[in-house]
């Protein structure tokens, strides 16, 4: 029903889009002659597509050299803005570039800590320490290999008690090995782009982990306990690890203080979207600077500021080589924790054309590539 109605206005969004939009700089720096502006003055307008079915496009042409172009087909919506000149009998579209002065964050209502937003809280932090595990300890990223392997299996002459004895020592002997891979693997050098420390590291765990599968086999059989105690690994390496050490207590998530803390929510209640890596700086009134980052769930937070005041948020967004940051001043509220930002998503949208020619024939715009229809133009 939303994607219906989003469609029935289009068109009528488009155009309030393009009247409202600020003119980039660039643009009205670079002022053309007298005739390259009368001409433009003549073309300057708004057209729509007719003669392809099922196919809505709308085209406006800006006197300052700018454009907005927007086609749906189908489940297919494409948009794109820019520059366009005219040369040669043609009107040339591209190449598509969002505006650097059209501000692509906005600052929505405020809200108090509720329980969506504690949940949204807790899964932007497993996700953020999910990450820094994989950066700091990539040895466990690919998960556990705790599967029963022959290489480590006792000959068949033995009793079912020499086995458990045999594996005991295999499994620490091999978490040794572990122990002493995972200290080479942290005391490596950061700046040395070889990996052959985190494949040994890679290995020995794998090896270990074959040992504790054969340990616990041989226990069953023998009727004893399978005790082992895993590698000490640091605080970081938790989220990717396949066990939790007794000394890590009996936590099954990150610990977080949400509930005295400040947090943005971008584009609150949609998908989840990769792209949505926005760094957010919170400025506070006694001076001091917390900063977190937003991860594709779009909500960052910065916990126990109770007995500060936030002054400021500023949003930077990078992608596809450009920066793209606003800055918003707060209004005090202590009851305003998690502030609704609205991103404008046409920053992430991938140009569907390097350069789109449409031949220039009385009042109508034809596709050059021959396409198909014509822009006929409605002003």
């Amino acid at each position: 029903m939303t994607r219906m109605i989003l469609r029935k206005h289009a068109f009528r969004l488009l155009s309030t889009i393009c009247a409202c939009a600020l003119v980039p700089a660039g643009l009205a720096r670079s002022a053309p002659d007298n005739g390259a502006q009368a001409a433009a003055s003549n073309l300057a307008g708004n057209y729509r597509l007719a003669g392809v079915m099922e196919t809505a496009a709308q085209l406006q042409l800006n006197a300052d050299g700018s454009y907005r172009w927007m086609l749906i087909v189908g489940s297919l919506d494409l948009y794109s803005e820019g520059k366009w000149t005219e040369a040669e009998g043609q009107v040339i579209l591209g190449p598509h570039r969002f505006g650097k002065d059209t501000p692509a964050f906005a600052l929505g209502n405020a809200y108090p800590w509720g329980r969506e937003e504690a949940d949204a809280a807790f899964a932007s932090e497993t996700i953020r320490l999910n990450n820094r595990a994989k950066w700091q300890c990539a040895f466990l990223e690919t998960g556990g290999y705790y599967q029963s392997s022959d290489d480590y299996a006792a000959g068949d002459n033995q009793t079912p008690l020499q086995r458990f004895e045999a594996a005991v020592q295999k499994e620490r002997e091999l978490r040794d090995a572990y122990e002493q891979a995972i200290a080479a693997y942290f005391a490596r050098d950061l700046s040395d782009p070889d990996d052959s420390l985190e494949i040994s590291a890679r290995s020995a765990r794998r090896d270990w982990g074959q040992a504790v599968a054969v340990l616990a086999k041989s226990a069953r059989a023998a009727g004893k306990p399978a005790r082992y105690q895993p590698p000490s690994l640091p605080a970081d390496c938790f989220f990717l690890s396949d066990y939790t050490p007794e000394y890590a207590g009996d936590e099954h998530g990150p610990r977080i203080d949400w509930s005295e803390g400040v947090g943005i929510w971008i584009n609150r209640r949609e998908r989840p979207n990769a792209r949505l890596n926005i760094d957010a700086e919170f400025s506070f009134a006694d001076g001091s600077l917390e900063t977190a980052n937003s991860h594709e769930l779009g909500f960052a937070f910065v916990p126990a500021t109770d007995a500060r005041q936030l002054k400021a948020i500023r949003l930077t967004l990078r992608h596809d080589g450009a920066a793209y940051s606003s800055r918003f001043d707060v209004t005090p509220d202590r009851e305003a924790r998690v502030h609704e930002v609205q991103l404008d998503q046409r920053v992430l949208i991938k140009p569907p054309f390097q350069e789109l020619r449409l031949d220039i024939s009385g009042d109508r715009l034809v596709p050059a590539d021959g396409s198909g229809g014509a822009y006929l133009r409605r002003d």
